[in-house]
């Protein structure tokens, strides 16, 4: 019988989940400069962070969700966790859910208002919670607890079933899922947790195989798979930029050519980063890595209404782009940072964003 082993601190991941939340801070740096963003319209637009932002958007949380999945399968399959259904449900209730609700009441919602958020102006404070929080459809950011929440959930009830189809099956139908999950209900986030099951999946066969799958692609067949999913990622996203929806068909082809651009991205990240840690073992050890590691959940949590605050003010003048999107970076980091800071000194306040009490790894993919 197979010994679970105790739960480790595995230093690929450990590279890429930081990647994965420095990269959303940018992507959120820049969103102001997206022509289809439209809550804040700039005096000067910029054609280099539409670009750019469009390219950040096929994978930044696609990989988070991958990570996700590749945890799942490494501390349920190979560290024993998550044997109890009812403590499991509770554990995430108390990690994603808790957070979601007091981060968007007490921080989210204050913000938006005092800063005359659109969607948000016509409503009191409590006909914003009902119509937009409680439901999901509009709470900036934490969509992502919500949807993470349900698909941790769903995954791990489905999962018997999921094993016994066998991984090209499965893969099949939540492909299909990915590709029609447009038409599902927004409501409670259903149709973007349908959208990102697919990335939860795909780490979770990663990890799944990854002995068989390093084996096979090792040396120089590792160099040309990195190439190979990094000109794919690009080449794919192209190609669903010019398939238009005009009809069913052109809708469905687009969204699974994009689809495939999001595991082509997520794939050729995990497999860099990985080599590069593997290669370079001192960025293992590196104490500033091991703490924005630490803080990637309260970075998620706090950084985004930050950028509502500096927008209100700047979003009609006429600076520079390539002077606002690093400023609103390094603003937003430390801002979140400085946040978590105060609140991790509270015990309520740590209970309130779902931080553990013990010393342990908080991050946004556990």
């Amino acid at each position: 019988m197979e010994i679970p082993k105790k739960q480790g601190y595995l230093n690929n991941i450990s590279l890429l989940r930081v990647f994965a939340i420095l990269i959303v801070v940018l992507g959120h740096s820049m969103v102001v400069y997206q022509y289809n963003w439209g809550i804040y319209t700039p005096l000067i637009k910029s054609s280099f962070f539409n670009s750019l932002k469009n390219y950040i958007d096929i994978f930044q949380m696609p990989l988070f969700i991958f990570i996700s999945g590749y945890m799942f399968y490494y501390c349920r399959r190979e560290c024993g966790k998550y044997k109890n259904t009812s403590k499991f449900s509770f554990d995430k209730t108390k990690r994603l859910l808790v957070p979601y609700l007091c981060v968007s009441i007490l921080y989210v919602l204050p913000i938006r208002m005092l800063t005359n958020y659109k969607a948000y102006s016509d409503n009191n404070a409590l006909e914003v919670f009902y119509k937009y929080i409680l439901t999901g459809l509009d709470s900036g950011h934490l969509w992502y607890l919500i949807a993470i929440f349900e698909i941790f959930i769903v995954f791990y009830l489905f999962e018997p079933i999921i094993n016994k189809l066998g991984t090209p099956a499965s893969f099949i139908i939540i492909a299909c899922a990915n590709i029609i999950s447009y038409k599902f209900p927004h409501v409670f986030q259903i149709s973007t947790s349908i959208h990102y099951f697919m990335f939860f999946y795909l780490g979770y066969i990663i990890r799944k195989n990854e002995k068989a799958f390093a084996y096979e692609f090792k040396g120089n067949r590792n160099i040309i798979l990195i190439s190979a999913s990094f000109i794919l990622q690009f080449l794919l996203l192209i190609i669903s930029l010019k398939i238009s929806n005009n009809n069913l068909i052109c809708t469905l082809s687009k969204n699974l050519v994009y689809l495939f651009s999001n595991i082509s991205s997520a794939i050729f990240y995990f497999l860099a980063l990985s080599t590069i840690s593997f290669k370079y073992k001192s960025l293992n050890s590196n104490k500033i890595l091991k703490f924005l590691d630490k803080e990637s959940y309260a970075i998620y949590l706090f950084h985004s209404p930050l950028i509502y605050i500096m927008l209100k003010y700047i979003a009609n003048k006429n600076i520079s782009p390539f002077i606002v999107v690093p400023s609103f970076f390094v603003i937003i980091l430390f801002g979140s940072l400085g946040i978590s800071y105060i609140i991790k000194k509270t015990q309520i306040l740590k209970f309130m964003i779902g931080a553990s009490t013990t010393k342990k790894h908080s991050t946004i993919s556990s």
